[in-house]
Formats: C-alpha cells, sequence, structure tokens
C-alpha cells in the first residue's frame, strides 16, 4: 500500500507537506501542491476517504443543490462551481429540487446531511429558516432565497439592475413598446425592492420605463409561466397572433428569450428589425443561436469563486457575520438587437 511517506520520498518534500497538501492546506503554495498531486498519481495513491472523514471530521465534498439542471443556466453554474471547487479540493455532489419541496427537504435530510461537509443551496420552496432546521448546523451558501436571510452568506444576481439595463437600453435604440416575459402586471410600489428574483427583475423592467417617462401598462406583461423556450416560444406566437403590437421583448432570462426568438421566427418577424430581443444569464447558447442573442450575461467563473470560497471559510470555521455578495454581470450586445 502506498503511503504518505511514499509520496513524501517521490517528491522530495517532508511528510507532514504531503499531508497538508493532500487536505488543501492553504499554507501550501499551489506549486508545491501541484508537485505532491503529481506524484501521488503517478505511484496510484487513493485517499481513503471513511478514514479522513473520522479523523477530520470532513469528507472535503459539498452538495450543490440547483432547482432545474436541464435549464442551461444551471447547467453552466453548475459546471463552473464544479470545476473551481475541485481545484480547492472539495468534490461536489450536484442534486436538483424540480421546484418540489419535497425534494429539497429529501435532499437536504439525505445526502447533504450524510455526506457534505456544506452546501449551496437554491430553495425554491423551503424558507430559510426550514432550511436552517434540516442543516442542523452544517455550513451553507444560499444562492437567491426566497426570504431575506442573516443567518448564511447569500448569492446574489443584479435582476433588478440588470433587466433595468436592458430595458434602457432597448428604449435608447428606438423601441417604443416594449414586452416583459414574463410576469403578471403589478404596480410597481407593491414590487420594488422585492427579494423574489422574479419581481426584481419586473420592477427592473418597469424603473426603466418610469426613468423614460413611460407609464407602465398590463398589457406589457406576458402573464407569469414557466421559464423555458418551449413555453416561451408559444406565447410569443400566441400574442403576435392576438395583435398586440410591439416592437422589443424584455425576457425574464436566456432560455425564454431563445423561445422568443424562434416564435418570433415562426410567424415571419425579422430580428432585430421588427422586434428586439434581450435576455438575462449569458448561457452559452445565445452566442450561437441565430441571431446572436443580446444579454445581461453573469460571470460564472466570479459566480462560482465567490460561492465556493464562501462556503469552504464557513466549513474552516469563519464565524463572521453573514455577508451579501454578488455576482459579476455586464450587458452584452448582439445581433438581436440593432
Amino acid at each position: 500500500m502506498v503511503t504518505m511517506r511514499d509520496i513524501a520520498r517521490e517528491a522530495g518534500v517532508s511528510q507532514a507537506t504531503v499531508s497538508y497538501a493532500l487536505h488543501n492546506d492553504p499554507s501550501i503554495s499551489q506549486p508545491t501542491r501541484d508537485k505532491v498531486m503529481r506524484a501521488a498519481q503517478r505511484l496510484n495513491y487513493s485517499i481513503n476517504v471513511s478514514a479522513r472523514t473520522l479523523r477530520s471530521g470532513k469528507t472535503n465534498a459539498i452538495g450543490l443543490v440547483l432547482q432545474d439542471i436541464h435549464n442551461p443556466y444551471s447547467t453552466q453554474l453548475a459546471d463552473a462551481i464544479s470545476s473551481y471547487a475541485n481545484s480547492r479540493g472539495y468534490q461536489t455532489i450536484i442534486q436538483q429540487t424540480l421546484y418540489e419541496s419535497t425534494n429539497e427537504i429529501a435532499i437536504l435530510q439525505n445526502i447533504v446531511s450524510s455526506v457534505c461537509d456544506g452546501v449551496i443551496f437554491s430553495p425554491s420552496k423551503l424558507t430559510v429558516k426550514e432550511i436552517q432546521t434540516r442543516l442542523n448546523g452544517k455550513p451553507a451558501v444560499m444562492l437567491s432565497p426566497i426570504d431575506a436571510t442573516h443567518d448564511y452568506d447569500t448569492m446574489l444576481v443584479a435582476c433588478e439592475q440588470g433587466i433595468f439595463t436592458a430595458t434602457s437600453y432597448l428604449l435608447s435604440r428606438g423601441c417604443k413598446r416594449l414586452l416583459f416575459y414574463c410576469a403578471d402586471y403589478a404596480d410597481f410600489d407593491d414590487i420594488k425592492g422585492a427579494t423574489d428574483s422574479k419581481w426584481q427583475r419586473a420592477a427592473g423592467f418597469q424603473r426603466a420605463l418610469l426613468r423614460n417617462g413611460i407609464t407602465p401598462e398590463p398589457w406589457q406583461f406576458v402573464p407569469d409561466q414557466p421559464w423555458t423556450r418551449r413555453t416561451a416560444r408559444q406565447a410569443i406566437i400566441d400574442t403576435v397572433r392576438s395583435g398586440l403590437e410591439f416592437d422589443g421583448v424584455v425576457c425574464i432570462n436566456d432560455e425564454s428569450a431563445l423561445g422568443v426568438i424562434r416564435g418570433l421566427a415562426d410567424c415571419g418577424l425579422r430580428i432585430p428589425d421588427d422586434v428586439m430581443v434581450t435576455g438575462f444569464d449569458g448561457v452559452e447558447e445565445g452566442e450561437f443561436c441565430v441571431p446572436e442573442l443580446t444579454t445581461v450575461a453573469m460571470d460564472f467563473e466570479d459566480y462560482a469563486r465567490q460561492a465556493v470560497d464562501a462556503l469552504i471559510a464557513r466549513i474552516n470555521g469563519d464565524d463572521s457575520p453573514a455577508r451579501d455578495l454578488t455576482a459579476i454581470s455586464r450587458l452584452v450586445v448582439r445581433e438581436s438587437t440593432r
């Protein structure tokens, strides 16, 4: 059996350095850690996870619980988080809840609590307090929770500001009759400052209209429905067939924007000549569709780095006050707008 002493001899370092490197201790430089890992690989060394867990109380595994990994946004986010976590010496166990509270509860109780040192969690049904009771003190980072929290670090996306920027851009390009896909109409005063990402985005749309002297009206809001390309395609076809005139669509996410683009093409409308379209997320598919999608693109690597670093800090005992973290995002102008 290969031991850490064998790896130390192979790498030309001390046995203590090998131990620190294998446990991803921050005191070990990346070049030294790489040298130790290469030596371990050459010797076919494998870590006994059960023994290590008994000694350290850690598995060096984190949970990533998302709502729907079929969505390209979730897939790209999972890839970024898993890759960055791996660079920090952690494996990632990825689960999806499919927007069901029973799934959220089962994953927290049966997988996260027994296997993972901590979890990055995107809830859709459970409140923060309900999550807290099921984690039993296990560290967590919340991804856009449905209610505000001062108990966990929270990873946010600048939803309202992003949609405000996209809407303002379309108005600056000459759009006069904009639609928002998708949310039911609500008075701006009732949704500004909302914690729910849907209402944050709807508020950003309305704030841009108001800033430009336009009063938001109910006809501008495609009613709330799933944020999928299939649903969006049919919804925009129905909207065109209803006779409603519009010259731009601000979409709540990229996946629905891809469906809107296809639905407009089905109706014989030209993008961006007849209708301009923007999305929100920055998924790779938007760069390769025809026309390429203008979007508010989130920096997935920045998101992953902030979320994983925050979680690992908590796993290692950081007890500083919980923080709100916001990923970098920017407007990327492509072919779906002029």
